[in-house]
């Protein structure tokens, strides 16, 4: 049996909810793993919560990759025996980030998602999908706010895009990105430039960032990341980006409490309910996503159930990802937020 400590890095709140969370992302992740996985639980030992695996065989080292990843996993141990006193044995984790993980805690402002949660949605996403963490991928985050999402991709060494409608939050974005990868010393080319429109005066244009963690890898256009960040409407999604270029779409929808959303004919009128932002931009997003891969959105609860979204995303030809994996997300923020996720693959 496998136990995995949790981040101790998690806020209070989140960590007393955080268990069912660990328990569903496990579960997911378990389906990739190359050993069958029997049960995931969570278990105390010595007065320590730790998320057990129960498996007959050892995990391999592309195993122990997975395992590394998830937003909670803080340390990995194999358990021999049958009680506490009989050991843990700790497993050296793999070291996968590309761009320093302090990226999503440097940045502080109101309305911002636990990192922790926003790396779990990305996991969610790959997990689910038909593609791997070997693979090139390209993450779309359609709501990007501040660049959460943005910066967890960029930290798994994704290509990373975001469509962001207030001018404010691209600009701060941009500024913050372009400061990190000076700071960190990364060789890097930043660029604007007109994605959509036919003239100046309509113009949408993309903050864009190649970069690469040092000089000698920047010489390798092949080496080299992506981040791009639009101004514009998420509707218009597959007029920013060509059509099955994006392998994963993660976001945190807006909770209509602090903010709103900006939907089709709304300019600056929030509303309180996801559903009309996802009705409206799910064509789009749709068409900018490949095949077998996934869309997962963070919305809350308490002013959209979940059955309605499903319906929008299968209305569209999207598989809703059900069973209690997926089922296993919704959590209290506060009381007046009830956070859950809705997965979805385009087949």
């Amino acid at each position: 049996m496998y136990l995995i400590l949790q981040n101790p890095g998690h806020n209070r709140v989140y960590y007393k909810e955080a268990a069912q969370l660990a328990v569903s992302e496990v579960s997911i992740a378990s389906k990739r793993l190359s050993v069958p996985c029997k049960a995931v639980e969570v278990v105390n030992v010595a007065g320590v919560r730790y998320i057990a695996l129960k498996i007959e065989d050892e995990l391999s080292p592309k195993d122990v990759g997975i395992l590394s990843r998830l937003s909670f996993t803080f340390a990995i141990f194999n358990q021999f025996g049958i009680y506490a006193e009989d050991g843990l044995v700790p497993i050296p984790m793999e070291t996968y980030e590309y761009l320093d993980g302090k990226i999503s805690t440097i940045q502080k402002y109101a309305g911002k998602t636990n990192e922790l949660f926003t790396k779990m949605m990305v996991n969610v996403a790959l997990l689910a999908s038909d593609f791997s963490y070997d693979d090139n991928i390209t993450l779309l985050d359609p709501v990007a706010g501040r660049g959460t999402t943005l910066n967890e991709a960029t930290v798994y060494g994704f290509n990373a895009l975001g469509i962001e409608i207030e001018h404010k939050s691209v600009h701060e974005n941009q500024i913050f990105f372009k400061k990190y990868l000076q700071n960190e010393r990364c060789k890097f080319l930043a660029d604007k430039r007109m994605v959509y429109g036919k003239n100046k005066s309509e113009a949408i244009y993309m903050h864009e960032f190649e970069y690469a963690k040092n000089k000698e890898a920047f010489k390798a256009k092949e080496e080299r990341k992506k981040l791009g960040l639009v101004n514009g409407n998420s509707q218009d999604a597959d007029k920013y980006f060509k059509k099955n270029s994006v392998h994963l779409i993660v976001g945190d929808l807006p909770y209509g409490i602090a903010h709103g959303n900006t939907g089709a004919n709304k300019s600056s009128t929030g509303t309180r309910n996801p559903s009309e932002l996802i009705k409206t931009c799910l064509p789009a997003w749709k068409a900018v996503l490949k095949k077998g891969g996934t869309i997962v959105l963070a919305w809350n609860s308490f002013v959209a159930p979940k059955h309605k979204l499903a319906a929008l995303f299968e209305e569209q030809g999207l598989k809703v990802m059900s069973g209690d994996a997926y089922d296993g997300f919704e959590h209290m923020v506060d009381k007046s937020i009830k956070r859950d996720i809705i997965v979805a693959k385009n087949i």
